[in-house]
């Protein structure tokens, strides 16, 4: 029997870095795409995440949740049920901002026994099928999580990752200010082990007053023996649109 695939996407930020914005940021265009209209193919905008749904969908994943909030009701009319891009997806409202993590969690319940593919929905990754080689890597070598590594010379904007020879993830180091490191994470894959360790870890630091994040419970992860693998993409790319001069780097590219 074939493994349920699924894509969870945060979306319940507020875009602060980018304040005051016309749209939620999800939705800003980035290039073009081809579509239909009254039977022709037309060249219309392109929204950044619909980037992250297109990689994730070449994967195999057959639906996806996005988690969402008050603000955020231009994505679901723009997403839909999804049948505009031959899948299905759901909606999580998050009631109050509690950090990457506890969204992740909301889904639990609502993920099961499922595969996760999770990427951010204001930033492009390449290749265009990362999530392909992901999902292969992580299936070869029966990994709990595989975390989808690129090079960076901006370490203390994202979270840092040491590997062994071997490829597994030995430490994660969020947003440092100096690091010999190499590479940051910008998506991963994981199975049912990590979605309830997610679950348990949140559960024995809800009184925690430091902000946790992903790469905290990567770290648990690491130091109870889960399999935390990685794929490198050294001549891929990852463009975060979170700031002024990011999404400019971003229109650049794209010709907008």
């Amino acid at each position: 029997m074939q493994k349920s695939i699924i894509g969870i996407i945060p979306a319940a930020g507020k875009g602060s870095r980018l304040a005051p914005f016309p749209c939620p940021k999800e939705l800003f265009p980035v290039g073009y795409q081809n579509y239909a209209v009254d039977g022709s193919i037309q060249r219309r905008p392109k929204v950044i995440s619909q980037y992250l749904v297109e990689n994730i969908l070449k994967a195999g994943a057959q639906k996806f949740l996005f988690i969402v909030s008050e603000s955020k009701g231009d994505v679901m009319k723009y997403y839909g049920d999804g049948s505009r891009f031959k899948t299905s997806i759901s909606y999580l409202f998050q009631e109050s901002p509690s950090g990457m993590p506890s969204a992740i969690n909301l889904a639990k319940d609502w993920a099961g026994d499922a595969t996760i593919l999770f990427g951010m929905p204001d930033t492009i990754i390449e290749p265009h099928d990362v999530f392909k080689h992901l999902l292969q890597q992580h299936n070869e070598k029966a990994n709990d999580v595989t975390l989808g590594l690129f090079p960076t010379s901006l370490p203390s904007k994202f979270g840092m990752v040491e590997i062994n020879k071997d490829g597994n993830v030995t430490e994660t180091i969020d947003k440092p200010a100096e690091t010999s490191l190499k590479y940051m994470w910008g998506c991963a894959c994981w199975e049912p082990s990590f979605t309830e360790l997610i679950n348990s870890f949140l559960n024995q630091n809800k009184n925690s007053k430091k902000a946790i994040v992903l790469g905290d419970i990567f770290n648990t992860a690491i130091n109870q023996k889960l399999k935390v693998g990685s794929v490198a993409f050294d001549d891929g790319k990852y463009i975060d649109i979170g700031t002024s001069e990011e999404l400019d780097l971003a229109l650049k590219k794209f010709h907008l």
